[in-house]
C-alpha cells in the first residue's frame, strides 16, 4: 500500500534579524523537519506548540533564515477490528512515518527531530539521513542502534523505579499490586507486551524497585491496548482484575490510557469507588490534560509527566545547534520528568496553559 507523505504539515519560516536583508536573501534557509509519531498520537499537541515556540525564538536570534516543518505522518490504515491491513509486513504500522522520513531526506533538510515509531524498522533510514550529513535527534520513541546524534527523553527505567517507590510509600510498603502496560493482541486473542523500548525499560525499573519491598507483591500484569481512547478496554481489564482479587491495594499504570478513556466511573466501578475510599492507590505515567480531572476525582495519586513541550522546543533547539555549531551531545539527553500530585496539580495546569514550565512545581506532599 502506498501511504501519502505529509508535507501538508505546518511550515514555520523565520526571517533573519541578525543580518541585513541582502544577506538574508542570499543565504539559503536552514531547514529542520520536526516529525511526530503520527496524527493518531494524542501526546503531540504540546510538542507542536514547543516546536513553534522554538521557531519564534530563533526568529530573533538566528544568523540565517530558519524553516521548521511540523509534520504529522498519516495514521496507518487498519481493519475494522484494529489489525494491520497487511499482517505479513512487520513494519506496516511504521510505514507512514518511514515515508515522511524518506521525503525529508530527499529534500536534503539540515536536521530532523523525530518521535520514532519503530527503531527496528527505521534504523536504516536514520542512518541514511546521518550519512547524508543530516543531524538527527530522536525523542519519545528511539532508534538506539542507529547513528542518531542524541535521544531526548525520560530515563524510563529510573522513572519507573521512582514511581514504584512512590506507590510503596503511599501503600505503607505492603500489599498486593497490579501492573498494567501496553500489550499487543495476537491472532489467538492473547496478549503479549509490546516490544517498544519505553515499556521494556519501565518494566525493568518497576521490577528492580519492587525487590526492595518484600511485603509487596505484583499479582498480575494486565494488558492495555493502544490507541483507541474511545474504547474502555484498559479500564474494564483493570476493574475485572480487582473484582477477581479484592486484596489488590495498588495499581501501577506503565501505560496510562485508562485515565483517558471515557466514563471511567462506569467502566471501572470497583476501581474508582475504592480509589475514592482510599482503600486502593494508583500511580501512572503521563500528564495529559484529562488526567488532571481523574486526579481531582481521586482516581490516581501520583502522575509522572514526560517533558512533552520539550519534545518540540528542546529538540528543535538541539537540532538547530547541531546543524549550526560544534555542540557536543551525549547519546542520551535526559529530559527529566514532572511529579504531579493533588497539592501541585493546579500549578502544573497553570504552567501548561501558559506554555511556560520554568517555574518548578511544589514538592509532592505524598512523598518524602
Amino acid at each position: 500500500m502506498v501511504h501519502r507523505a505529509v508535507l501538508g504539515g505546518i511550515l514555520l519560516a523565520t526571517s533573519v534579524l541578525a543580518c541585513s536583508s541582502s544577506e538574508s536573501t542570499a543565504e539559503a534557509p536552514l531547514t529542520i523537519a520536526y516529525i511526530t509519531h503520527s496524527k493518531c498520537n494524542r501526546f503531540h499537541d504540546l510538542g507542536r506548540a514547543g516546536a513553534a515556540q522554538a521557531q519564534s525564538e530563533l526568529s530573533t536570534t538566528s544568523a540565517r533564515p530558519v524553516n521548521v516543518m511540523i509534520l504529522d505522518p498519516e495514521c496507518p490504515e487498519l481493519t475494522d477490528d484494529g489489525r494491520p491491513l497487511d499482517p505479513d509486513d512487520a513494519c506496516y504500522l511504521a510505514r507512514p512515518q518511514m515515508d515522511v522520513l524518506q521525503e525529508v531526506i530527499d529534500m536534503k533538510v539540515d536536521a530532523i527531530s523525530v518521535d520514532v515509531f519503530s527503531g527496528e524498522c527505521e534504523n536504516d533510514l536514520i542512518n541514511k539521513a546521518v550519512d547524508a550529513g543530516i543531524k538527527v535527534v530522536t525523542y519519545g520513541g528511539d532508534a538506539p542502534a542507529s547513528k542518531r546524534h542524541t535521544y531526548y527523553g525520560m530515563d524510563n527505567k529510573a522513572a519507573a523505579a521512582f514511581l514504584m517507590d512512590a506507590l510503596a510509600t503511599i501503600n505503607g510498603k505492603t500489599g498486593k499490586i497490579a501492573y498494567q502496560t501496553m500489550m499487543d493482541e495476537d491472532a489467538d486473542g492473547g496478549y503479549t507486551p509490546t516490544p517498544a523500548g519505553t515499556f521494556i525499560d519501565r518494566l525493568a525499573g518497576f521490577s528492580e524497585a519492587l525487590k526492595k519491598y518484600p511485603d509487596m507483591t505484583n499479582v498480575v500484569s494486565l494488558p492495555c491496548v493502544c490507541c483507541d481512547y474511545a474504547d474502555p478496554f484498559c479500564a474494564r481489564t483493570a476493574n475485572e482484575a480487582l473484582d477477581e482479587d479484592p486484596e489488590i491495594t495498588g495499581f501501577f499504570f506503565s501505560y496510562s490510557k485508562l485515565l483517558g478513556e471515557p466514563d471511567l466511573a462506569a467502566n471501572a466501578k470497583t476501581l474508582t469507588a475504592r480509589a475514592k475510599e482510599k482503600t486502593i492507590h494508583s500511580v501512572a505515567f503521563d500528564t495529559l490534560p484529562e488526567y488532571m480531572d481523574r486526579m481531582r476525582a481521586g482516581y490516581v495519586d501520583v502522575l509522572l509527566g514526560q517533558k512533552l513541550f520539550g519534545w518540540g522546543y528542546d529538540t528543535v533547539m538541539l537540532a538547530y545547534d547541531l546543524a549550526t555549531t560544534d555542540r557536543q551531545v551525549s547519546a542520551f539527553t535526559d529530559a527529566g520528568w514532572y511529579v504531579v500530585c493533588p497539592n501541585n496539580l493546579e500549578e502544573f495546569e497553570r504552567n501548561t496553559q501558559a506554555m511556560d514550565y520554568r517555574t518548578p512545581l511544589s514538592k509532592c506532599s505524598l512523598l518524602p
